[in-house]
């Protein structure tokens, strides 16, 4: 007698991976901007409008890539986006550290992250779920977003 019990299906698992991949992407430099504002106006020895400026050609780069990754994921498939997004993403993060006091790298910097960002937001992921779900994915998306 097979005592194991009813198996999770293994979308399930997707989810939760699509939604550690989310966690550790766009978050990172959205929602801890405002932390590093005040840092970053120190160091740059700049006002709130010149840093301030880095986040909106992070956002404007990050709008205009979409397009361009949603492209690549249909011809060549998510994964071969999602993985190379992820490791230019991290080499991105750790380029951060030789940045000099000079605001024009902070600038390509941000223009770097929101253009590595389109490969690692809600449209990469989504479509891994869309392919795994048909009954219930409204509720495997809104699981992966949370």
């Amino acid at each position: 007698m097979n005592s194991k019990g009813p198996r999770v299906f293994y979308g399930w698992w997707v989810v939760f991976a699509a939604a550690v991949g989310m966690f550790w992407g766009p978050p990172i430099t959205v929602f801890s901007f405002g932390v590093f504002l005040k840092p970053l106006m120190h160091d740059f020895h700049t006002g709130r409008a010149a840093v301030s400026l880095g986040f909106t050609l992070h956002l404007i780069v990050g709008a205009i890539s979409v397009p361009l990754a949603g492209l690549l994921i249909d011809r060549y498939g998510a994964r071969k986006v999602i993985l190379p997004a992820t490791a230019m993403f991290g080499s991105a993060l750790l380029l951060a550290k030789v940045l000099s006091a000079d605001i024009w790298q902070f600038y390509f910097f941000c223009l770097l992250l929101g253009l590595l960002l389109s490969g690692l937001g809600p449209v990469p992921y989504g479509s891994v779920i869309s392919h795994w779900f048909d009954r219930r994915r409204g509720l495997a998306l809104g699981l992966m977003m949370f």
